[in-house]
Order: structure tokens, then C-alpha cells, then sequence
């Protein structure tokens, strides 16, 4: 919020310039463009940063409502001066079902965005990043339980990834690699996670 104030006042100033100097005698002359053009580069480039972010905020949005099965879900992406008014600034992520809101916390959003950007050239965390979407999500549509969340979630990480533009098969591996190398190791692990277990939902082409 604060860079799309900065932006919108050298915008400000870069259009009262241009106003100004047709109004003037001297007209658009060399000073004026220079001050025009510095006013007008400062508000392009600290307005790309945020604009950039809410595409990426709208363009989760509409995918995790359809992951929710249709119930809407509005996704932010916690900036740092955010985070210091997130009360669930220890997780990584958090969800409210009954509200739809779907909050990750700074950096991750970006790890996200890496991810989505070539999947192929990530590290563990990227990876996660989509896991960490697919279980908020699952979040949206009820259920409360971390750890039926998260074997929700690794059963539909592969329809997460192909919503996003991630090829099936690569969501696949990743999930698979997530499940037997991290997943046992994860706060959220529970035996009933696996084929014909109690959180076995049969959700179709999961990993098992």
C-alpha cells in the first residue's frame, strides 16, 4: 500500500509538470522533460512491485475457489509492515473457512511465484509453497483438523499444480517426494494418511 502512494504521488507530480508546462512560456522544454521523465520512472517502478502482487493475490483467488469446491476465497500476500498486525504471524499460513480469507506469510507468496515460474529449478520449500496453497485451501472448504487438512491437501496438490499451470506429472512428484521424504516429519503427519487409511478420500490420480 504504501509503494502504490509513493507511485500515485510522482504520478501526480509527473502530470502537473506536463500540465504546467503547457501552460508556460517556455513550454515543454529539456528541464521539464527530465523532471516529467524522473517523476514518471519513479512512479512505474515503485507501482510495479504491488501491482504485480495483487495480480498474483487475484489470480490465486480465483483458483482456490475452485479448489474449494466453489466457495469463495480471497488470497493476500502478507507484506512485512502486514505481518506486523497478523496475530498468526508464527504459521506460515493461515485460513478462515467461515470469511474465506487465505493469508501467507512474508516470502512465501514469493516462493510460490518461483515455483509456478519454472518448478523444475526449486528446492524444498518451493515445493512446499504449493502444499502450503492446496492446504489452505482445504481450509476454505471446512475442514478444521490440521492433520486431515494436510492428507487432504497432498491428495489434491496435483489438481492444485494444474490449476496454477503446473504439469500434472510434475505436481505428482513433488507430492510423492513431499509424502514419503517430509511428510513423516511434519507437525501436521498422521498415520491415517495413506491408501485405504481413514483419511483415504479416493480422490482421483492422487499420488497413492
Amino acid at each position: 500500500m504504501l509503494l502504490l502512494i509513493i507511485a500515485l504521488f510522482f504520478m501526480w507530480l509527473a502530470l502537473r509538470e506536463l500540465n504546467n508546462s503547457r501552460s508556460s512560456v517556455d513550454g515543454f522544454n529539456t528541464a521539464s522533460k527530465v523532471y516529467f521523465g524522473i517523476c514518471l520512472s519513479v512512479a512505474l517502478i515503485t507501482a510495479w512491485t504491488p501491482l504485480k502482487k495483487m495480480h498474483f493475490e487475484s489470480f490465486l483467488s480465483e483458483k482456490a475457489s475452485i479448489l474449494a469446491d466453489g466457495k469463495p476465497a480471497q488470497v493476500h500476500c502478507n507484506t512485512a509492515f502486514d505481518a506486523m498486525f497478523d496475530s498468526s504471524i508464527n504459521v506460515i499460513g493461515h485460513a478462515n473457512p467461515r470469511t474465506g480469507d487465505i493469508v501467507f506469510q512474508l516470502s512465501w507468496c514469493d516462493k510460490l511465484m518461483d515455483y509456478l515460474a519454472d518448478p523444475h529449478q526449486v528446492d524444498s520449500t518451493q515445493r512446499y509453497s504449493l502444499m502450503l496453497f492446496t492446504h489452505e485451501v482445504m481450509h476454505i472448504r471446512g475442514e478444521l483438523n490440521e492433520q486431515k487438512t494436510e492428507c487432504q491437501a497432498i491428495q489434491r496438490n496435483h489438481i492444485a499444480g494444474e490449476l496454477l499451470g503446473v504439469s500434472k506429472a510434475i505436481a505428482l512428484e513433488h507430492t510423492r517426494e513431499y509424502f514419503e521424504r517430509e511428510y513423516p516429519r511434519h507437525p501436521y503427519f498422521s498415520a491415517k494418511c495413506g491408501p485405504e487409511k481413514a483419511y483415504d478420500e479416493g480422490v482421483a490420480g492422487a499420488i497413492w
